[in-house]
């Protein structure tokens, strides 16, 4: 194995190198462990992190040594779904001056946009294809923001995959207006509020709503309300340009495997078209943007006090999947555990040493198990520390072709982490996160 780490001091701050990388070790062991072993061998090629604690900031990589370069944990890197909270932190700023609400109708707000839809088997004009049950209260911004509006998410349709795979990584161009029709073409899921399905199609519809209650791009308003007055140099929303800046690390995808398209690192990913994302996925970062963008949300700097508690705690209130057999110490409510409640399979079976796996989900601080809940735009991740300890984070989750990304922030930002994969096949994912969420986040 092969691992770096970089050290950087902040705010002015004196750093000790030794002493930090000491600090971090458990996370670059958690990442070594990740580019290793993360599925039956064939690891990701490499791991980069970003870490704020205390007015330090570090960064470190992890890494196999077959032949693939060692990361550089300061480039870019497409951040997927984390541009989520880029895009409901400006309908948020917009609702705080009056613009919009979060009750408004999106129909009201945006006219028939779910209903006149040109798929094929829609339609034109009907609503055939998107017909919410009699007597259903309407589609709202707050819905949207949450996932409890019922759309399909258009990266769900296998006709969406099926194109993208067999065009990779030349994809097509997606306009706002086609993504919502895939999305919209499967019909409702369920009554607005009742329910929770994770949707792209949400966030793109909001992204048509900053463009219509502004009069400017969604992507214009997110840089000129977030990017610009952070500083945040070496962040775009890159519209449909399929170029990476330069210089870049590698990636690699197999994300369409299951269907038989290509395999392990056979597929270079860095360059391809974003427009599949727009709103709801397109972000390039930084390591060190995304810890400054995190920290600076948390910490009111981009939202007032009543809006930022609404993204915080308004938490979806519906959800299925806790564990039918409760662990002492664990907090999976089986009333809202929303898609994922995830307790370590280990913890009865392999000790916090053993690297096999699914030991190695320890890393070199275990953990019990971590519950998600979904605000406006933001992630609450409960995690259970091995000694019963409980650690609040906030923040996104972000996938794309070639790229995973994770950040997370304690509710005052004194500590935080940006954490980047550049494979996208990890076929345990959330337990290696949850492994290196609880490395550096759980105390010995």
């Amino acid at each position: 194995m092969a691992a770096a780490a970089v050290l950087v001091a902040a705010m002015g701050l004196p750093s000790t190198p030794a002493a930090a990388h000491d600090s971090h070790e458990p996370l670059l062991s958690a990442m070594r462990a990740e580019a290793g072993t993360a599925v039956g061998g064939d690891g990701i090629p490499g791991v980069i992190a970003g870490v704020y604690k205390d007015g330090v900031s570090w960064t470190g990589t992890g890494a196999t040594d077959a032949g693939t370069p060692v990361r550089n944990p300061d480039s870019p890197f497409r951040a997927g779904s984390i541009t989520k909270t880029l895009t409901a932190t400006t309908v948020l700023q917009l609702v705080a001056e009056g613009k919009v609400r979060l009750e408004d109708d999106v129909f009201g707000l945006l006219g028939p946009v779910l209903k006149t839809n040109p798929v094929a088997g829609c339609n034109t004009g009907t609503g055939q294809c998107f017909n919410p049950p009699p007597g259903s209260p309407p589609i709202t911004v707050r819905n949207l923001l949450q996932h409890s509006s019922g759309i399909f998410n258009y990266l769900g349709d296998l006709g969406v995959l099926a194109s993208a795979g067999s065009s990779f990584p030349n994809l097509p161009e997606y306009s706002p207006q086609q993504l919502v029709d895939e999305g919209a073409s499967h019909g409702p899921l369920f009554a607005p509020g009742g329910g929770m399905h994770y949707s792209n199609t949400n966030y793109v519809l909001l992204g048509m709503i900053i463009e219509r209650v502004t009069g400017h791009p969604w992507a214009d308003e997110v840089t000129r309300r977030i990017i610009q007055p952070l500083g945040l140099t070496h962040t775009v929303l890159p519209g449909s340009t399929p170029t990476l800046p330069t210089p870049h690390d590698q990636f690699f995808t197999n994300y369409l495997q299951r269907r038989g398209l290509f395999g392990h690192l056979s597929v270079p990913a860095a360059d391809w078209n974003p427009s599949i994302g727009g709103a709801a996925g397109a972000v390039v970062s930084t390591s060190g943007d995304l810890i400054t963008f995190i920290r600076a949300l948390v910490g009111g700097r981009l939202l007032p006090p009543a809006q930022l508690a609404q993204m915080m705690t308004e938490l979806n209130p519906t959800g299925a999947g806790a564990p039918s057999t409760p662990i002492p110490g664990v907090p999976c409510d089986p009333a809202r555990a929303w898609p994922e409640c995830i307790v370590n399979p280990a913890i009865s079976t392999v000790s916090s040493g053993d690297k096999a796996t699914p030991g190695y989900w320890y890393a070199s601080r275990p953990w019990k198990a971590v519950q998600a809940d979904y605000g406006l735009g933001l992630t609450r991740r409960t995690v259970t520390c091995a000694n019963g300890s409980t650690v609040v984070l906030y923040g996104h989750n972000g996938a794309g072709f070639g790229s995973m990304s994770y950040l997370y922030s304690t509710a005052d930002g004194s500590h935080a982490i940006v954490l980047n994969m550049n494979g996208d096949w990890p076929l345990w994912e959330l337990y290696s996160l949850n492994g290196m969420l609880a490395a550096e986040f759980c105390t010995a």
